[in-house]
């Protein structure tokens, strides 16, 4: 859908879907709740309601790990809006009775029970709906239809096993697809009116919201979840021998390795890009404007084997690597770029790693490397991260194995003749067991190597997120946080896709106190935020013992010292400034909002988030309001406070770009 002119400056409010609470809703938030919550959000004077991606995750709670690219989560379909659905109203009136008990979202609870109530009207029904022929047109126009069903009516088979597990069916071609649709005809069926119901109720909240003058934008994940029906039936576009992740930072020593395949993009771009395509098309019944999550990866993606855990031991893919060629001609032979890949090592090296441990793990994991008998080289079964940490050893052996097996300078690469270097490469202690000039060559080489990759990523984005940018009329928008290439906001800006600035890091980091920057220098075609789903709310960030709140005070052009509580005026003086932004956009979190209301902040913090990176816990991608949603309508002074924001920020010039 197109987004329309624009010609103020736009603000609008982040929510997850699953957050929301209605006198309708149970247990979670659903497709309908998007009608009184634009209802709020009109008396805001709000331009956009932004959601996190609504994607099927099974039993999974994070909408981050989408088990189909297309498929919707059953999760959100309004239950007392289905047809047939009266048949059940003493069940369902007593589950939401239950699930009105908790403060939290109990995801594998309440998509458990939404499902096996879908199923028993479905049973009870299917005489009426297997003869439904808008459902039977519905399902010939969306050819992922049938191989997503298929794909969950094995997977229920399989008591939700992953596809990989599977005693057979696990690689099937179209045409077996199409004799397992009629095989298990009903059990698929249903999971097709599921969607088509889904995709009603959206399409029914989405048109009520667009006639209220308001734009919803989605949010479109970069991966997919190796269990999924699209890497199921559409393998030869998904490299299973890799996974992705994120290199090292500041806040983790070993990166990140989010365990889904990577994209095979030759084979992709020789079907002309038609799953992404489609995946935009589908996209864009829904949606005025979409997130790209994670659009780095689309430049270069940080690319894991599949073997290891952590993301340490990953590269950017593309890259140029270096080569036998360039390194030779350095002075280095095979036998030292081999010990720079794989060392070898003397007992008394070992010794500094493992302590007093040494002689048992040399003899439990360690071999004589080959024509010696004083140099000793890990076996076989302990040369990646899943055998280290498989060890029946205490962690701090196991850590300590992780230190000699990450000691190198150069990744492998089943390659002799390719070179990537390894994170850390420069702190190596193999590396300083180089005389000292071949350790200044390594340093020049390297070094020279990375500026050369700007402009292989700039053209790899430019090819594909051209598709992404011209497919639909939808405005589309980047999340381009972590490690950002300079090539990075030449492409955005080329694309005309919109950039991302979270305020607390939208800061100098090469200059001292790395100060952060003014609103004003904000680039126009961004979306500027107090927080995401990642990070705190603005009351959480305010709590957390790191944040140099006087710093931020100033940041802010507020007199003296910054107050030790963040009350609803204080707040207010915040979001004043935030709202000043050069950014086109100016969307917060509701939280953040709330925070305004001396009644809707009045808890903890901390149980406003989200989601903590990182972590497995029950508090993540469970929050949900401290009100109705329907209630909020009646909260004016809030969403009058609100709206004087909001009012100021459209009533000022865009002439600067």
């Amino acid at each position: 859908m197109r987004y329309g002119d624009i010609s103020s400056f736009q603000s609008g409010v982040a929510v997850p879907l699953f957050s929301l609470r209605s006198h309708a809703s149970i247990g979670i938030g659903d497709f309908l709740d998007l009608i009184p919550l634009a209802r709020w959000a009109s008396l805001c004077n709000f331009d956009i309601i932004q959601l996190l991606p609504v994607n099927d995750t099974g039993s999974e709670s994070s909408p981050y790990s989408a088990r189909s690219a297309f498929a919707l989560n059953p999760a959100f379909i309004n239950i007392q809006s289905v047809a047939g659905s009266s048949a059940f109203e003493g069940e369902i009136n007593e589950a939401k009775e239950s699930f009105e008990k908790s403060d939290r979202v109990e995801y594998y609870r309440v998509t458990t029970w939404k499902r096996a109530i879908l199923r028993k009207i479905f049973d009870n029904s299917y005489d009426q709906i297997r003869h439904d022929k808008a459902l039977t047109t519905w399902i010939e126009r969306n050819e992922w239809a049938k191989p997503y069903c298929v794909y969950c009516t094995l997977k229920q088979q399989n008591n939700e096993a992953s596809w990989k597990d599977w005693s057979d069916y696990r690689d099937p071609d179209a045409e077996q697809v199409g004799k397992l649709w009629t095989k298990f005809r009903k059990d698929c069926l249903y999971h097709a009116w599921m969607q088509y119901v889904a995709e009603m109720q959206f399409c029914t909240a989405v048109s009520e919201v667009s006639q209220m003058g308001l734009h919803i934008k989605g949010d479109i994940p970069i991966l997919i979840n190796e269990d999924s029906a699209d890497v199921w039936a559409d393998r030869k576009y998904f490299s299973l021998a890799d996974r992705a992740g994120a290199p090292p930072d500041m806040f983790s020593y070993a990166g990140q390795n989010w365990g889904f395949p990577t994209y095979r993009w030759d084979v992709i771009e020789k079907d002309n890009f038609s799953w992404w395509r489609k995946r935009l098309a589908q996209a864009s019944k829904f949606y005025h404007a979409y997130r790209i999550d994670h659009v780095l990866g689309f430049f270069r993606i940080w690319t894991i084997p599949e073997q290891e855990v952590t993301g340490i031991l990953g590269h950017f893919e593309p890259s140029v690597p270096l080569t036998w060629d360039v390194l030779h001609g350095a002075g280095f032979c095979r036998q030292s770029l081999e010990y720079l890949r794989n060392p070898n090592y003397s007992v008394d090296q070992l010794r500094g790693f493992l302590g007093d441990d040494t002689e048992r793990l040399v003899a439990k994991c360690f071999e004589n490397l080959p024509s010696t008998t004083d140099r000793f080289i890990l076996r076989d079964e302990y040369s990646s991260e899943k055998q280290i940490l498989a060890m029946e050893e205490p962690q701090a052996v196991k850590d300590a194995m992780l230190r000699v097996y990450w000691n190198r300078v150069f990744i492998p690469t089943g390659s002799d003749d390719v070179f990537y270097p390894y994170w850390y490469w420069y702190n190596q202690p193999v590396l300083y067991t180089l005389p000292q000039n071949e350790q200044d060559k390594l340093h020049d080489i390297i070094h020279a190597n990375e500026h050369a990759q700007n402009a292989l990523w700039e053209q790899n984005a430019m090819k594909l997120l051209s598709v992404l940018a011209n497919e639909t009329d939808m405005l589309v928008c980047a999340e381009d946080l972590g490690a950002v290439p300079p090539c990075v906001p030449t492409v955005l800006n080329k694309l005309n896709i919109l950039s991302l600035r979270i305020e607390r890091w939208a800061r100098n980091w090469n200059v001292q106190y790395s100060p952060y920057y003014d609103m004003e220098e904000y680039p126009r075609l961004s979306v500027c935020t107090t927080s995401c789903h990642d990070t705190s709310t603005l009351r959480g960030l305010w709590k957390e013992p790191d944040f140099d709140k006087n710093l931020y005070w100033s940041h802010a052009h507020q007199m003296g010292s910054a107050p030790d509580e963040l009350t609803p005026p204080v707040v207010r003086n915040i979001l004043t400034h935030v709202f000043s932004t050069n950014s086109l956009f100016c969307i917060l979190p509701i939280q953040d909002y709330f925070a305004l209301s001396s009644t809707l902040s009045a808890g903890n913090p901390e149980n406003e988030r989200i989601n903590v990176p990182g972590t497995v816990g029950g508090n993540n991608w469970t929050y949900q309001l401290p009100c109705l949603v329907d209630e909020l309508l009646k909260l004016t002074s809030l969403s009058s406070e609100i709206r004087k924001l909001v009012d100021e920020r459209k009533r000022r010039a865009m002439w600067k770009i």
